[in-house]
């Protein structure tokens, strides 16, 4: 078979399953948005592979249909999450007051796709998918799906969705090349060691940035680095966004870890906890936690190479010297733009008063107020519960997403 007539019917059929996909039910428009723009832009894929299967120009059809399997390969588990975005077993009760965060953090173009996945950690697609502009997808984690206490760490997949949207990756990169430089010239030995190829460099600025293979090793550093500012940086949104109820979501689903090596990707979980309990601005000792940064551990990642080894070395020292300025950066961003979202104490212990009479909240203000009244009342009510008739999660989830509906109520009313 001809392979511009297998590209022919697997564009067909993508297009094909699109269709199918869009006859779902789907509680909130902007999942059915997204399938539609997906579908134009296979359509547009059609035109190309016409032109390019008319020109006998075989060079140019391969192109055509090398980047068609690469766009089927890139989108289908998109399409895939947007079809589970409609399944009942997501927690529909909290999507308009995601999306009200969503649009105050990142602005009035965004669109938000909420949906259970089959991973074990929440993720997110941040408005990354380049043919859906402005679009947050958010997975949580499907066996947690009716546990209302996780939602904070859609905050976290917020952050992802600001960084990408205020391209704070350029805002960054200056200071950590800069740090990267400070690093490697104050450890030069150290560097020679991990680096033998270049051990006849001298620590000499001017010299160094002629070197093609130095400056390579600097941007590999940097690259690494800012994957790890970046998951400090969506931290920091989710405790601003969300307070403690953050930090005690954080642990219910990491801790102590998931039994794996170190992600290269990430700072250390217990550095994460640090930076959490030490720039969050709350203290974690008023819900029993001594030392957060302790109640983590993960195997240590093992480097065939000593050069890999001092390249996240690197990185780790650049973080733990950024930590307290991205909080900062972070705090900052959610309190000029989404102050109406953050957390009050006040009405935090108002919520709690309702929960322990076993009734909704009456007059809520954000979803973080709700949320941190939940894992109030989960501890102080964790021992004496009568676990044997329900569950201790269903009960408070269960006020938590009618205290949700309520605030849904309000604002629509204009009583929020």
């Amino acid at each position: 078979m001809k392979v511009e007539l297998s590209s022919q019917r697997k564009l067909d059929a993508i297009i094909a399953q699109i269709d199918k996909l869009m006859l779902s039910d789907f509680p909130h428009p902007d999942s059915e948005t997204a399938l539609g723009i997906v579908r134009t832009f296979f359509e547009e894929h059609r035109g190309r592979l016409e032109k390019a299967a008319r020109s006998g120009d075989t060079e140019s059809l391969n192109r055509v249909c090398v980047t068609l399997n690469e766009r089927i390969t890139q989108y289908l588990p998109i399409l895939g999450f947007l079809l589970r975005s409609t399944n009942v077993r997501n927690s529909f009760e909290t999507y308009d007051a995601i999306v009200h965060i969503a649009k105050s953090l990142i602005g009035p173009q965004a669109r938000v796709v909420m949906s259970s996945e089959w991973d074990a950690s929440p993720l997110a697609y941040p408005l990354n998918v380049s043919i859906l502009p402005g679009f947050a997808l958010i997975g949580m984690p499907t066996y947690q799906s009716g546990n209302a206490l996780i939602l904070p760490l859609a905050g976290h997949e917020l952050g992802h969705c600001a960084w990408v949207d205020r391209n704070l990756e350029k805002v960054y990169t200056t200071r950590v090349d800069e740090l990267a430089w400070n690093y490697i010239t104050s450890r030069w030995h150290e560097f020679r060691s991990a680096f033998p190829e270049h051990s006849h460099l001298q620590p000499i600025a001017a010299q160094l940035r002629q070197n093609m293979f130095f400056m390579q090793i600097i941007d590999d550093i940097t690259a690494l680095c800012l994957q790890h500012v970046e998951e400090v940086f969506c931290d920091a949104i989710g405790v601003a966004l969300f307070g403690s109820s953050f930090a005690l979501a954080f642990h219910y689903l990491l801790a102590p870890s998931h039994g794996q090596m170190r992600s290269l990707s990430y700072p250390e979980l217990g550095v994460r906890a640090r930076f959490i309990e030490q720039y969050g601005g709350y203290d974690l000792a008023k819900v029993d936690f001594t030392s957060f940064e302790a109640e983590f551990s993960e195997l240590p990642l093992k480097f065939e190479n000593r050069s890999d080894s001092f390249i996240l070395r690197c990185a780790d020292s650049i973080v733990e010297i950024l930590g307290e300025h991205i909080f900062q950066d972070a705090q900052e961003m959610v309190a000029q733009t989404c102050s109406m979202h953050m957390p009050s104490d006040l009405e935090t212990d108002n919520i709690l008063h309702m929960f322990e009479n076993s009734t909704p909240a009456r007059a809520p203000k954000t979803l973080a107020d709700i949320i941190n009244a939940g894992w109030k009342y989960t501890i102080n009510n964790e021992e004496s519960f009568d676990h044997a008739r329900r569950s201790l999660s269903d009960w408070v989830s269960e006020l938590v997403l009618k205290s949700v509906e309520v605030l849904e109520f309000r604002r629509r009313s204009g009583n929020a």
